[in-house]
């Protein structure tokens, strides 16, 4: 159904985008002093400023669009592919996050030199600067802006074109002016203005097909049960959702480009205040994300299956239910909220992606001696350079979903040595270089050859093959030099058992940390699931 914006709810988004205007120029100066203000922050961030930040670039307006898909075509059991990132998140909080502070790099690819160091660190450094400052960001973005568009197509009569540029234009205003600063004020009032337009909208829908009792019952009665289940029932002649869901909880959370942090999530980290506050905050945000604010999105999908049984497109399921049940005033405020979970993401990808471009790439390899005041105009430079290349990307996808599940076999294959490299000496610059080309390379053929394979089956080939390359390629190439590594563990000071004897004093404790891990598991999926129980029985 398309219903148009009334003058009211235009009313509610402009003052919205006013009030994200006047936070974002008000930090102008803090940014302009140096690269280091420009990308993270002077490095004195508090941990819940931090962890809030870290929601709010999660709380995209991608992501209510695809789970909406996940659980009208999958149910509840859909969700996995959302809640497995919860144990790679917990992960990142007791293992690496401690360590990424300790470094004192600006990106995930600068602390390539501090671990393997030589011509192939540097090369790999700079092609890491091309692959996540470019690659990846200007991938996100684009899918961001699909997402925009889905949402917005039948919500006003304004050509969607124009609020894009508008609001894009607006990000770029305060990003440009205030950099890391910008961002993470902006996303704090983002996140909860966010965080009540979904819960709003999640309330309404329910009401409209009856009251939580007369969803369950509705869904039954139009023989959608299934729909409920928190895990996929075992079917004799269809295995498929089910090895799909074990794929999610077995594999995907390792296997993917976050496995060791993510490049927002470090760009973070590297913020904080000190290595307490990056424990902290990642702590905050993976029970925020992943236990808190993903339940109204269910609600809402669930009670999108009753108001509208048979969709072409699921993804547009979301705004059409926005438009079936919220009154004037309050569509403007979860509009709003939604662009405002979209300008978060983007303003984040843009001062990230610039901040491999210029640290990774420019001042690394181009011009290594210019002044701060010259990098961090550089840094703006590069923010339009990127946001370009993300639009042009957009134009060319037709599925946020099916986008994201691509992305994560992009890199899948080389998740574990990022995650094996923190703890065993013999992970080289090659290790990297050529799990992450045998990565992309199979995960493309297979999307292009095989695009009719489960999810699980595109995710466990890439890995495996990928893992054929790799393991050989480390065994043959040459060991980093022993200095280069008690540098690092000297810095880092990781577990000492995997780093053959290069510390007397042993460092973080792996057992302890695992132990602390699965404890955190424990608590984060007993609250969600318990959450869920309560509001479905």
């Amino acid at each position: 159904m398309t219903r148009y914006l009334s003058p009211l709810d235009l009313a509610v988004v402009a003052a919205y985008l006013l009030l994200i205007l006047v936070a974002g120029v008000w930090l102008t100066r803090r940014a302009g002093n140096s690269v280091d203000d420009f990308f993270v922050g002077g490095r004195h961030m508090p941990w819940w400023l931090i962890g809030i930040s870290m929601a709010a670039t999660n709380f995209s307006i991608d992501t209510p669009v695809s789970l909406t898909h996940f659980v009208r075509t999958e149910g509840i059991a859909g969700v996995w592919f959302f809640w497995a990132s919860a144990i790679s998140a917990l992960l990142v909080a007791f293992l690496f996050s401690r360590f990424w502070r300790r470094s004192g790099v600006m990106t995930d690819a600068e602390i390539i030199e501090l671990r393997y160091g030589g011509k192939p660190a540097a090369a790999l450094r700079l092609f890491k600067g091309l692959y996540f400052g470019v690659l990846f960001n200007a991938f996100i973005m684009g899918w961001v802006f699909l997402a925009v568009i889905k949402v917005l197509g039948g919500l006003t009569d304004i050509p969607v074109e124009w609020i894009l540029i508008g609001t894009t234009a607006l990000v770029l205003v305060y990003s440009l002016a205030s950099g890391f600063y910008g961002v993470v004020i902006t996303d704090f009032i983002q996140y909860f203005i966010a965080l009540a337009g979904s819960i709003t909208l999640a309330a309404f829908a329910v009401h409209e097909v009856g009251g939580l009792s007369a969803l369950v019952t509705g869904l039954e009665q139009q023989g959608m049960a299934q729909k409920l289940d928190f895990v996929p029932a075992m079917q004799r002649d269809n295995l498929g959702p089910v090895s799909v869901f074990l794929t999610y909880i077995l594999v995907q959370w390792w296997a993917h480009k976050y496995a060791d942090g993510g490049g927002k999530h470090i760009q973070r980290m590297l913020s904080a205040e000190n290595e307490q506050h990056a424990f902290a905050a990642t702590l905050f945000y993976a029970f925020i994300n992943y236990a808190v604010q993903v339940w109204p999105w269910i609600l809402t999908a669930l009670a999108s299956l009753l108001l509208f049984d048979q969709l072409a497109d699921p993804e547009q399921a979301y705004s059409m239910t926005m438009a079936r049940v919220l009154p004037a005033g309050l569509l403007g405020l979860v509009l709003a909220s939604l662009i405002g979970a979209f300008m978060s993401t983007i303003d984040t990808h843009l001062n990230l992606g610039a901040s491999y471009m210029i640290n990774d790439i420019y001042r690394r390899f181009i011009h290594q001696h210019a002044s701060e005041k010259h990098y961090v105009w550089m840094s703006r430079l590069a923010m339009l350079v990127l946001l370009g290349i993300s639009i042009l990307l957009a134009l060319n996808m037709d599925s946020v979903a099916g986008a994201w599940k691509f992305l994560l076999t992009f890199a899948a294959g080389a998740g574990p040595v990022w995650i094996i490299r923190w703890y065993w000496w013999r992970i080289n610059a090659w290790s990297e270089f050529s799990a992450m080309i045998a990565s992309g390379v199979f995960a493309t053929w297979i999307n292009i050859a095989h695009g009719d394979w489960l999810y699980s089956q595109k995710l466990l080939t890439t890995v495996a093959l990928t893992a054929m390359i790799w393991i050989p390629v480390t065994l043959l190439t040459a060991q980093v030099a022993r200095q280069r590594l008690q540098d690092f563990v000297n810095r880092i000071r990781p577990d000492g058992r995997g780093w053959r004897g290069l510390t007397s004093q042993a460092g973080d404790g792996l057992g302890t940390a695992l132990r602390n891990w699965l404890i955190a598991l424990f608590l984060l999926f007993s609250f969600n699931f318990g959450l869920g129980w309560l509001l479905l029985r």
